[in-house]
């Protein structure tokens, strides 16, 4: 049976949440469903169009008093267009479809589906995103916080449904196209002659540039070829960019590091670096897209022990697994893998297929329950 479901979202920008809406567009229309995505435009705007997906361009994550004036207009959509399932991926849109589906005639409400990308802040205002008739989290680690601090949440309503990296777009043993490297060494002449140390991701307080910054100046000394890399754009009216560059100086570090904004070309970065990181830490990663197209690739990784990339690591590569905070061992392991570079298995788990597979369980799930 056909369905017709509703990603709703901040926008379209180049994020997790944003790369799941945009997946799961792509996989339901390719097997013959309808899908509409809600969401501000952004960069990836144009795979949700080129799926035959709908996109309303409707800023609905905007967090300001005339968003609200979207309630009506999409309430009235809803009722018109009747869509089977609401997803929602973030908390302001959330209350903005929630409240629009309270004026939907309920033989006629779609259902209400939420997805916990992350360590909401425990709060009211978080709520939402463990109030739907199904609440995806996005790993254990992320369902366990979920039962933990929002306990009206019934725990067999709270269902994880882990990521996944599609294999073709990652395949194993992946490397840069011919000049790849040569075009990107003229944009970055000081990444000529290095060896790479990746911390792809969001330029965002918790993702651990610090502490690579500390790791980095630990090797700086007796490892000159050495060289650091941010790759990911950070939010616009941040700060946080500035910081990092006025501690690299501090350290002097400014020759030794790298920010090259947000890259579609993520995998080739992935792929010519020496080694890549994830180091995020308060809170730990919720689930680890990076960790994992990394090592689909078939490199190298070092993560801290928790949350979400933990359960990467331990079925993918549990050499590359540290102790969160551990800052011996991690200049230890790094030091480690750069004299001997390890080996990674090729690896089966988590694929995009499979992730996409129990998302349409979830919605057929909600579906009989629609019809009962």
């Amino acid at each position: 049976m056909a369905v017709h479901v509703v990603q709703a979202l901040v926008s379209m920008n180049i994020g997790g949440s944003e790369l799941v809406a945009t997946e799961l567009a792509e996989f339901l229309t390719a097997n013959g469903h309808q899908v509409t995505v809600i969401a501000a435009d952004g960069p990836i705007g144009d795979r949700v169009r080129a799926s035959g997906a709908q996109h309303l361009d409707w800023p609905i994550g905007k967090k300001r008093f005339s968003t609200l004036r979207l309630i009506k207009p999409l309430a009235e959509w809803f009722g018109r267009e009747r869509p089977d399932i609401v997803h929602v991926h973030s908390r302001f849109p959330a209350w903005i479809c929630w409240r629009a589906l309270r004026r939907v005639d309920a033989d006629v409400r779609p259902a209400f589906l939420t997805t916990m990308h992350g360590h909401y802040s425990v709060s009211a205002y978080s709520s939402i995103m463990a109030r739907g008739q199904r609440t995806i989290a996005v790993s254990e680690h992320i369902r366990r916080y979920t039962l933990a601090n929002y306990p009206s949440a019934a725990p067999e309503d709270i269902v994880t449904v882990h990521g996944g990296a599609s294999r073709e777009d990652f395949p194993y043993g992946h490397r840069a196209p011919p000049g790849w490297r040569k075009g990107v060494e003229v944009e970055f002449p000081e990444l000529s002659g290095k060896r790479w140390l990746l911390l792809p991701g969001r330029v965002t307080r918790w993702k651990g540039h610090v502490d690579f910054l500390h790791l980095l100046s630990a090797l700086a000394e007796d490892l000159p070829d050495v060289h650091g890399l941010f790759v990911g754009g950070c939010r616009v009216g941040s700060r946080y960019e500035a910081e990092l560059q006025t501690l690299a100086s501090k350290m002097g570090l400014s020759d030794r590091l790298t920010f090259t904004g947000d890259r579609l070309d993520i995998r080739d970065w992935m792929a010519e670096s020496t080694l890549a990181f994830n180091l995020s830490n308060d809170p730990p990663e919720a689930f680890g897209r990076t960790v994992l197209e990394t090592l689909c690739l078939g490199r190298p990784m070092i993560a801290w022990d928790h949350g979400g990339a933990a359960e990467i690591m331990a079925a993918m590569f549990p050499a590359g697994a540290v102790p969160p905070l551990a800052f011996d061992t991690l200049e230890a392991r790094t030091r480690a893998f750069l004299e001997n570079p390890p080996a990674v298995e090729k690896s089966a788990a988590f694929t995009l297929d499979e992730s996409m597979n129990k998302h349409l369980e979830v919605y057929r799930y909600l579906m009989q329950g629609r019809q009962t």
